[in-house]
């Protein structure tokens, strides 16, 4: 672990997350010790390391929760993408806090959030994520395998931790997405779609592997893409289990279900449904 020293923490939204209608995404962490071997994020510019090291390193903002505190006037009616280059629960937040003291600084403020974790440290939050009144915590599930996850994102929760944690932001007010981002080999399809449809997640998003055809940005390590030959996935496995799942709930695909939450006023009004 190293810890630096950052200018901002509250960055120009880029790419699908700007496109999606973010003002700001906030990092508090470089790198994740998730180390999940699809990860996309090892292959974008953030990333110094070489990509064989992912998993292995991450660095810490060690004035994160300071800059917050300075910046957080400008964050006011502003949609943040909380986090967009790691996962701001990942096993060193335990003891950093600093996600923690992140959203101490910007609650106050009220800006419009989607915090993206596979983290189920996030349910310790819930305290201050309940005091946002335009919030949602999208949990990235995966699969319905316990052999698949142990091959793909061995360090990451369990799927049955991370589905207790659902339920725990769910019980507690918290508006909920559910990311099946990559949608890894699946044992039971059926029956996994089943499940997500049952759980009432006000949104939910589906995608396949990133493929960036030997160009720059996001995309699937070798190591990745041999387990899943392994395992016989590919689209038309991926794109059978999407059309089941559409046939109980709307599906959003690929970016087009990264989005803020509406205003507070629209959300109680309806005018803008999830």
């Amino acid at each position: 672990m190293e810890t630096v020293e950052a200018r901002t923490i509250f960055s120009p939204a880029t790419g699908f997350i700007r496109r999606g209608g973010f003002d700001l995404t906030c990092n508090p962490y470089l790198g994740c010790t998730f180390g999940c071997r699809y990860c996309y994020a090892m292959f974008l510019p953030q990333n110094k390391k070489p990509r064989e090291l992912w998993g292995r390193w991450f660095s810490a903002k060690r004035n994160a929760v300071e800059l917050a505190r300075k910046e957080a006037t400008k964050i006011s009616g502003k949609a943040v993408y909380f986090s967009s280059v790691t996962d701001p629960y990942q096993p060193a937040e335990r003891a950093m806090l600093l996600t923690r003291g992140i959203l101490r600084e910007m609650q106050p403020f009220q800006p419009r959030v989607v915090i993206q974790t596979r983290g189920t440290l996030v349910t310790r939050d819930i305290d201050i994520l309940c005091r946002f009144r335009s919030l949602r915590v999208n949990l990235t599930m995966g699969s319905d395998s316990e052999r698949v996850r142990e091959l793909l994102e061995p360090k990451s929760p369990t799927y049955e931790k991370r589905w207790d944690a659902a339920r725990q932001l769910a019980d507690a007010g918290i508006s909920l997405g559910l990311c099946i981002t990559p949608v890894l080999p699946l044992e039971n399809p059926e029956r996994f779609a089943d499940r997500i449809a049952s759980f009432g997640a006000k949104v939910v998003v589906t995608q396949g592997f990133h493929d960036a055809a030997g160009a720059f940005g996001a995309d699937t390590s070798p190591a990745a893409l041999k387990v899943l030959e392994g395992l016989d996935w590919g689209p038309e496995k991926y794109r059978k289990f999407v059309e089941t799942l559409r046939k109980q709930i709307r599906v959003y695909e690929g970016e087009k279900g990264f989005f803020p939450p509406p205003p507070p006023e629209c959300t109680a009004q309806g005018l803008f449904p999830e």
